[in-house]
């Protein structure tokens, strides 16, 4: 694989995964998706609304550390999305990285979800520990 692919893979792969944030986040930044976050905690009853930053910090800390394996994962697919396409239309690259981009879309979306969905849970299972 040359460079020049996995560099167009490695750059869908991030700007799908910053479009899923944009989307998940209304505008604001990966912070704010992990404030928010612990910010249900709070309002659910689990925390002292004085805690929020001590559950956004420790959830800031495994949120961007899932975000970087993600990004990963997503290079990958996009790179089999481009690879796959290829196979089944040979010189097509434009409309083999546009499948590799939407793919990227799915997957980032789907990973986002779960990013969310674990850390909320970590910070839940944090919550219960300290009461």
């Amino acid at each position: 694989m040359s460079g020049e692919v996995r560099g167009t893979a490695e750059a869908i792969a991030a700007e799908a995964l910053a479009e899923a944030l944009r989307a998940r986040s209304g505008g604001a930044s990966w912070r704010g998706v992990v404030r928010g976050l612990a910010w249900r905690l709070v309002v659910a009853g689990d925390r002292d609304p004085r805690s929020i930053d001590l559950l956004a910090e420790a959830g800031e800390a495994r949120f961007a550390a899932l975000l970087e394996e993600a990004l990963f994962a997503i290079e990958c697919v996009a790179l089999e999305s481009y690879r796959s396409f290829l196979g089944l239309r040979p010189g097509d690259r434009d409309a083999a990285w546009r499948a590799a981009r939407l793919d990227a879309s799915e997957e980032s979306a789907a990973r986002l979800d779960g990013i969310c969905a674990r850390v909320a849970a970590e910070l839940a299972g944090r919550t219960r520990r300290a009461a």
